[in-house]
């Protein structure tokens, strides 16, 4: 059995002392141990590979308190009024003129002790001592109890009479002992060597051949070690970095725009009517400063043709919404609500000679919705939105590539279902499924209408789709309130894991 320095040399102490249980503080007064820690630590060990027992026994012990102290010095009040009357010569002390001996919180209780201990007697306001040299057993126990704490050698009620006093206090302590075990028995009965031991080999232990004098510390790697917390990156930080690499490596480029937009970029354009309930201040944060912004003239008059009749430079697309579009109303000034609006303006952006050419972008970054903050939504999130626009891509294609991109986030169940978004159509979700939890709804998706495209110039289709990384987060951290992304608790930032690959079975 290989065994520490320390081992051997606590072990070795039992060997030539011929016993098997030594307590603790005797253990630390050899010269090979030198301290009670160092002979726990040790011991610690030793009873891992059962070559000790640690025993412990609880015991009371006493002490002066401070006030007990004090009583000791300057004696008990009781003695000090009998040492009074001692010095004049007098038996005999009226109560009024004991307040020149005692302070006046010491009166009444040095009054009840005269009588309790049948020390003096008292009439008609006089104290009577019979005896002035009396013997007490509570004084002598305060004076024992200064240089041996041991409790059990003193008469129990004096104990509890000293107590109500506050002139002792009592408190538990543990003995602690070290006590070989059958096989530290055996163990100790082969010759123990101490050898100087050493755990790192150095040059000057070769070139001077020392080395050959010392016990080379084998390394245990099976031990625990103290757990290192190195610096790293928020979880959500960590999400959005492995969503923009997977988008990266299918080939889209990053775009961006400010986070706070008209409401033309962030609704008109995208043929949201004017009047539609997500435009509400329950929905949308509103600015009061500014209020408002300017917009692009020659497509404000084309988005207003489609809203109201459904034409763009005098072609009809659709049937339009039917209603008055107002230019206050797209100028007034809003916390953008989706990164959409990022896609729309590259969009908007391109010029003629670009929009021949296919694109694949997306955006990453904040959006704010006027919503209560609860488990599952607060009012500010990140949001990823993507768009591919080529001459070719069809529905078929879009949910080819959301396949593709949940895949590489780790799910491997997916299934798509119609749904219903304001600017896309045909439009879908997409569902992940995750073992214990079921079908979870994880994006949304769809092909820009072309009420959204005409006014642009925009002859090709354009695939859009987008996504809440919170959502994602919780997943990834096995989160049940978004809340707590979001505490900064610096023990679970430390320990928290990231799964980044989900199975379905």
């Amino acid at each position: 059995m290989e065994l520490h320095i320390d081992e051997k040399k606590l072990l070795k102490i039992f060997q030539d002392s011929k016993r098997e249980e030594m307590p603790v503080s005797e253990l630390s007064k050899n010269e090979l141990m030198n301290s009670e820690t160092k002979v726990m630590r040790t011991a610690l060990w030793l009873s891992g590979k059962e070559l000790v027992d640690i025993v412990e026994k609880k015991k009371k012990h006493v002490r002066l308190s401070k006030r007990g102290e004090d009583a000791l010095n300057k004696g008990l009040p009781e003695r000090r009024i009998s040492n009074y009357l001692k010095e004049r010569n007098t038996n005999s002390i009226s109560i009024k003129d004991i307040g020149s001996i005692l302070d006046k919180s010491e009166i009444n209780p040095a009054l009840g002790h005269l009588k309790r201990k049948n020390i003096a007697k008292i009439e008609k306001g006089i104290i009577y001592f019979d005896n002035l040299d009396y013997k007490d057993e509570e004084e002598e126990t305060l004076k024992k109890i200064k240089t041996d704490a041991n409790i059990e050698k003193y008469n129990p009620k004096i104990i509890n009479l000293l107590k109500k006093r506050g002139l002792i206090e009592i408190e538990e302590i543990t003995d602690r002992s070290i006590k070989l075990t059958k096989k530290g028995k055996e163990f100790i009965k082969n010759p123990i060597e101490i050898k100087e031991e050493i755990s790192q080999l150095t040059r000057e232990h070769i070139v001077d051949g020392k080395w050959r004098e010392y016990h080379i510390r084998p390394y245990d790697v099976s031990i625990p070690t103290e757990e290192v917390y190195p610096a790293k990156y928020h979880p959500m930080t960590r999400v959005i970095y492995e969503v923009k690499e997977i988008l990266i490596g299918m080939g889209f480029k990053e775009v961006k725009s400010p986070i706070v937009e008209s409401e033309f970029w962030n609704f008109d354009v995208l043929f949201e009517p004017q009047d539609h309930p997500a435009r509400d201040m329950q929905d949308t944060f509103f600015l009061k400063y500014p209020n408002s912004g300017e917009v692009p003239k020659d497509l404000f008059k084309k988005v207003k043709d489609i809203h109201e009749r459904g034409v763009v430079d005098g072609k009809k697309i659709s049937k339009g919404w039917n209603y008055e579009f107002k230019k206050e109303i797209s100028e007034r000034m809003v916390l953008r609500t989706h990164t959409t609006v990022s896609s729309i303006k590259y969009l908007a952006s391109l010029s003629n000679d670009e929009k021949n050419k296919p694109h694949k972008v997306f955006c990453i970054d904040r959006v704010f919705r006027n919503e209560s903050i609860d488990y599952k939504h607060l009012p500010e999130f990140y949001q990823c939105e993507g768009i591919i626009m080529d001459e070719n891509v069809n529905f078929d294609n879009l949910i080819g590539v959301l396949v593709e991109f949940l895949k590489r986030l780790g799910f491997d169940k997916i299934r798509v279902r119609p749904a219903y978004f304001p600017f896309t159509e045909p439009s879908l979700e997409a569902e992940v499924y995750l073992e214990g939890k079921g079908w979870l709804e994880i994006l949304g998706a769809g092909m820009f209408r072309p009420e959204v495209l005409e006014p642009l110039s925009i002859k090709k289709p354009v695939l859009a789709w987008g996504i809440g990384l919170s959502r994602l987060a919780m997943l990834r951290l096995g989160l049940m309130d978004i809340r707590e992304l979001h505490k900064n608790q610096l023990t679970w930032l430390k320990k928290v894991k990231y799964v980044n690959e989900y199975k379905s079975e």
